[in-house]
């Protein structure tokens, strides 16, 4: 002690710490090479590790842990006791054995903004920013950036801000939440204290602003995309005994659907360039494997049933090629229901119509899916179906609440496939953002096509001058796939497929008789499709490090280590 400094006996000083004047240290623990600004109190069983810097004014209580290269701020105050009382409920004063001691952790490379009070039972994970005058009443994310009062996150610090060999997640669904923390929590609040659980305000305000979006004038909120394919099927006049078409390149849901309206899925094959429809394989099927019955109606040669609609699938979502297919619609007498459940937002230029049109406004209907991994996702299952036509959103919403006009009048017998008003809620909050984050994937598909250089072996997306995709997912095509999934594993890159087994060879449609070599376009993609890491979030260091290790996949060693990835700037994604 000197006659500036109160530090006790007991004080443990680790080799080169920086101690400025009017210090009160006692029954503490200082690591090496920390520097403790003037008037900070630091008490008994604290501990602070090494290179640390605890600015002036700040106050450490007993049962706090700073871990090592740790900043705190001018005037920071740390809490350990969470109900902290003058008295005992006698009227006697409490004393250090009435007190109840709740240790608080800092983690590594963590910083504490100014004025920041930090209550008990709290750990700031590493790396971690709490912005200045916050108060924070939870655990903080490693490399989150936190603010206010109660602090919440505003960000999560992108991997070249903390660890630029960090993992590479193939999708990340935590940061957008939690970034949009406050705004969810409030719409949850707002059920909480209406009641609203089931219909209600949140689902008719939702269906108003998802219509708008996807330029339609109906919309309806149901509980899953294949409940949303399904409905809109049965509302078109799908039913039992029918034939509809779509493509074997899809995930199963698509043909549930048609099954369970009672209708048999037949499929033909897909384009080689799009991965979705072709149209040219709809009209040979049309044309070839079908005739007329003496009613006109087409009738498919392989079942013997009437074909009745049409499902193009916009996959990954890029929208089919809708001009053609509705004329060949018009032309056979069929309807056309679009499965969007990948493509919200995106766009197709109608030469037909002279403009752009969203997915979902072009056929009789079309489906959508809000499972969380989509580009609008919910917190949990989630769907809804949209149309231009009135009557058939009328019969929508009767199949989704057990048939009902009004409580307990049933016109038709119906399902239980409502959407609850919770994450109806939830995807309102969001909708706002989807043009944005539509965007942000367009930029990261085009940072992609331009690292990448369509080339070789690797076959990039290609995109038609007249679709605007919205990039649900980024589909590279590569011979040896496995081994590049290894490679980027390897590499701490995840990887998805999608879809590894086509829909005619799944043990589920065995039945139908179909075979290898029923469709070779559908069946050579499946074999080599390898879906890359795309979210909006995605950073451009990311990216470049995903293309660094394709490029060493194909070159080892060679050119792939002189290439300036930070230099690529080109903005068209490949057509």
């Amino acid at each position: 002690m000197n006659s500036y400094n109160c530090i006790a006996d007991d004080v443990r000083l680790g080799e080169g710490v920086n101690l400025s004047k009017f210090i009160n240290l006692y029954g503490c623990a200082i690591g090496d090479g920390t520097k403790i600004g003037a008037f900070v109190e630091i008490q008994k069983n604290a501990a602070v590790g090494k290179n640390c810097k605890i600015s002036s004014h700040s106050f450490l209580c007993e049962g706090v842990e700073i871990e090592d290269n740790v900043f705190i701020g001018h005037g920071v105050m740390f809490i350990n006791d969470r109900y902290p009382r003058a008295t005992n409920p006698d009227g006697s004063m409490q004393t250090e054995a009435d007190w109840k001691v709740e240790h608080t952790r800092i983690c590594k490379g963590a910083s504490i903004g100014s004025g920041a009070t930090i209550l008990s039972s709290v750990t700031v994970g590493e790396g971690a920013i709490v912005g200045a005058g916050s108060t924070v009443t939870r655990d903080v994310p490693a490399h989150a950036i936190v603010a206010g009062n109660p602090a919440r996150m505003t960000r999560r610090m992108k991997a070249a801000e903390n660890d630029a060999n960090a993992p590479i997640p193939f999708l990340d669904l935590i940061t957008p939440h939690v970034e949009m923390e406050q705004e969810l929590v409030t719409a949850f609040r707002h059920c909480l204290q209406t009641a609203s659980f089931v219909g209600g305000s949140p689902v008719a305000e939702f269906e108003k602003s998802f219509a708008e979006f996807c330029q339609t004038s109906e919309s309806v909120a149901v509980n899953s995309g294949t409940d949303a394919l399904r409905f809109a099927l049965m509302a078109v006049g799908v039913g039992p005994g029918d034939v509809v078409v779509t493509v074997p390149n899809t995930f199963i849901a698509t043909t549930e659907a048609i099954s369970q309206a009672g209708a048999l899925p037949e499929f033909v094959d897909v384009d080689e360039r799009t991965c979705n429809l072709s149209a040219e394989a709809l009209e040979s099927y049309l044309a070839v494997q079908c005739t007329r019955d003496a009613n006109g109606r087409v009738v498919s040669l392989r079942s013997g049933r009437p074909v009745k609609a049409v499902v193009p699938v916009h996959l990954y979502g890029q929208m089919a090629d809708m001009d053609a297919i509705l004329a060949l619609a018009d032309r056979f007498g069929l309807t056309v229901v679009e499965d969007a459940c990948q493509a919200h937002g995106a766009e197709y230029f109608s030469a037909e119509r002279g403009t752009w049109m969203r997915a979902g406004s072009m056929g009789a209907a079309a489906a959508f899916s809000f499972y969380p991994g989509k580009n609008l996702g919910a917190l949990g299952e989630g769907g809804a179906a949209t149309t231009n036509d009135a009557a058939i959103a009328k019969t929508m919403r009767l199949l989704r609440d057990h048939g009902q006009a009004k409580k307990y009048y049933h016109d038709i017998e119906g399902y239980n496939g409502r959407l609850d008003a919770m994450q109806c809620a939830f995807l309102s909050a969001k909708l706002p953002r989807l043009e944005g984050w539509n965007a942000l994937r367009r930029e990261r598909a085009a940072k992609y096509s331009a690292l990448l250089e369509e080339g070789g072996a690797m076959v990039l997306p290609y995109e038609p001058a007249n679709c605007r995709g919205v990039f649900h997912l980024y589909v590279v095509r590569v011979p040896e796939r496995d081994a590049m999934i290894e490679h980027l594993k390897q590499a701490g890159i995840s990887t998805g497929i999608h879809y590894p087994i086509p829909l005619h060879l799944q043990k589920a449609y065995a039945h139908m008789g179909y075979g290898k070599g029923s469709f070779p376009v559908t069946e050579k993609a499946a074999a080599e499709i390898l879906s890359l890491p795309m979210f909006p979030q995605l950073t451009s260091g990311q990216q470049a490090r995903v293309a660094r290790e394709i490029h060493a996949f194909f070159a080892p060693g060679d050119m792939c280590d002189q290439l300036d990835f930070a230099a690529v700037g080109r903005s068209a994604v490949k057509v």
